[in-house]
């Protein structure tokens, strides 16, 4: 069970730290200040700040500061990493149709994915024990394959089909 605190979770500060690096980089790349990222999500500098520490259990950042910073840096990690806590796979859709020869390489891609957990498992499972180690392994390789398969699916149902 989740340990709330007056019907709060606490923040997560993985996140918290992987949207801060995410800023960081970002506005270097654009040339940008903290202070303008802050003013660009409707904030001052301060309130950012303490929004992105998990110390602070009193300020949070809002759904719409959140969409609307994947917006301005273009960088999904953040998304991504809330999917993955929640045990799912983001896959951007693709918005234009695909090639015979796209879809080549990713099922090459994915294959080599499956095989990655085929042998991770095979290597853990060698001893007849699962260490914690092994185990994130495997689930990293499940992980990475699930991604594959479904950026694969993705395109798959962006193929112009023939009518032969």
């Amino acid at each position: 069970m989740n340990d709330f605190v007056h019907n709060k979770q606490p923040k997560d500060p993985s996140l918290c730290k992987l949207i801060r690096k995410t800023i960081t980089v970002n506005r270097k790349e654009l040339g940008l200040e903290f202070e303008d990222v802050a003013f660009e999500l409707g904030l001052n500098q301060g309130t950012l700040s303490n929004k992105l520490k998990p110390s602070m259990a009193t300020n949070d950042l809002s759904i719409t500061e959140f969409i609307h910073f994947l917006e301005l840096t273009g960088d999904y990690a953040a998304l991504d990493y809330i999917a993955d806590k929640f045990g799912m796979v983001l896959v951007a859709k693709k918005q234009a149709e695909a090639k015979i020869s796209d879809i080549n390489l990713l099922v090459d891609m994915a294959s080599m994915e499956n095989n990655d957990v085929f042998s991770v498992v095979k290597r853990a499972m060698a001893d007849g024990v699962i260490t914690p180690e092994e185990r994130e392994a495997i689930l990293k390789e499940i992980n990475e394959a699930q991604k594959a398969n479904a950026e694969l699916k993705d395109l798959v149902l962006h193929t112009a089909i023939s009518d032969k």
